[in-house]
């Protein structure tokens, strides 16, 4: 990942700004070897191990802040500043490294490779596709490949690819203390920004729409479209009418807010007004008669995790779901619906439609 101090990368053309980011380490006098230099000492630089165990600390403290860029899946970081505050009480004396920075996301190299002109072979693309079949053939877990070798799958745009990225995108580090499986997770994740957006965005919705994933794949997708800003209004309405992981993830798309709106945006946006959105999430309970000892006959709503509930219950006593499958906290139809018609009025005030 490029992190630099200026406010622009040379050569490159940034996409899109992410808010700052920051990452701190605290470190104590007595981590350092020679505890009778002076303070003088310290930032005057003339105590080599001093000079040793900031240089660490600067790595550390960098380090950290590329994760969390990469974690919202960006490529740089610009502006990057450094600062060293001295924190002293209870005669102890600390030191805290603060990075500061803000992540970009940058618009892909056009670089069309020469795959035969005039009989002759792109060296670079064999060398680059022959890296992939190895990679391919020894690949088992993400655990089992090495972070350089999660970069080059990430940023090589090869489609050869794709069922690693799916199949990494079944397993689960999200619980583990090492956090390194997770960080190669991250970066292979980027794949989809190497892509050119048609590209990528056909990949996730299609995978989607078949309905033949897990529920840690759809997970992963709902957040690699939603931080990529893969948005496709045509293809999140035909989601809508896909099974129900694809109807939720449509819902989403539609809370999200859009770069621009083309003629075909607003016509979408214009056909989901009123309540039009909210009508593809109806209730999936069902309702049965109580068999219980002093509640027979009376009517329930059976939970789709089994539990049954009082028919004038909204949520599950249980799991805590609605009716309609939605858990408590979680994004709702009739909020999104509220979203889509208020910015279809800002549209109409904006005399576009």
């Amino acid at each position: 990942m490029i992190v630099t101090t200026t406010n622009s990368i040379e050569g490159r053309e940034i996409s899109r700004y992410y808010d700052p980011i920051a990452a701190h380490v605290v470190i104590g006098t007595n981590i350092f070897s020679d505890i009778g230099a002076s303070y003088v000492d310290f930032f005057g630089g003339r105590s080599t191990s001093y000079e040793k165990k900031m240089q660490e600390m600067y790595k550390r403290v960098t380090e950290t802040l590329k994760q969390r860029a990469q974690a919202i899946r960006a490529d740089a970081i610009i502006g990057l500043s450094v600062d060293i505050d001295e924190i002293s009480g209870k005669g102890s004396q600390m030191f805290m490294i603060t990075a500061v920075g803000t992540p970009v996301h940058l618009k892909e190299v056009a670089r069309v490779p020469m795959e035969k002109q005039d009989d002759l072979l792109d060296g670079e693309l064999i060398q680059q596709k022959v890296r992939a079949d190895i990679i391919l053939e020894n690949y088992k877990t993400v655990e089992s490949i090495n972070r350089e070798t999660a970069e080059f799958i990430a940023t090589s745009g090869l489609r050869e690819f794709e069922p690693l990225i799916f199949r990494a995108m079944n397993e689960d580090y999200d619980s583990g203390i090492d956090q390194s499986p997770k960080d190669k997770q991250e970066i292979l994740f980027r794949y989809f920004d190497y892509l050119p957006d048609e590209e990528a965005i056909a990949i996730l919705y299609n995978a989607l729409s078949e309905g033949n994933l897990t529920t840690l794949q759809v997970k992963r997708i709902n957040a690699i479209i939603t931080s990529s800003n893969f948005i496709d209004y045509t293809k999140a309405v035909n989601l809508l009418n896909s099974n129900i992981y694809a109807r939720r993830i449509a819902l989403k798309i539609f809370s999200l807010d859009k770069d621009w709106y083309s003629k075909e945006d607003i016509a979408i946006l214009k056909s989901l007004e009123g309540d039009a959105l909210a009508k593809f999430f109806p209730e999936i309970v069902q309702v049965e008669e109580s068999k219980g000892m002093f509640s027979s006959g009376k009517e329930v709503w059976r939970c789709g995790c089994g539990h049954t509930n009082k028919l004038d219950n909204s949520n599950c006593g249980s799991c805590t779901r609605d009716k309609r499958g939605f858990k408590e906290k979680s994004l709702k139809p009739e909020e999104v619906q509220g979203m889509v018609n208020r910015r279809i009025q800002v549209i109409e005030r904006l005399g576009t439609i």
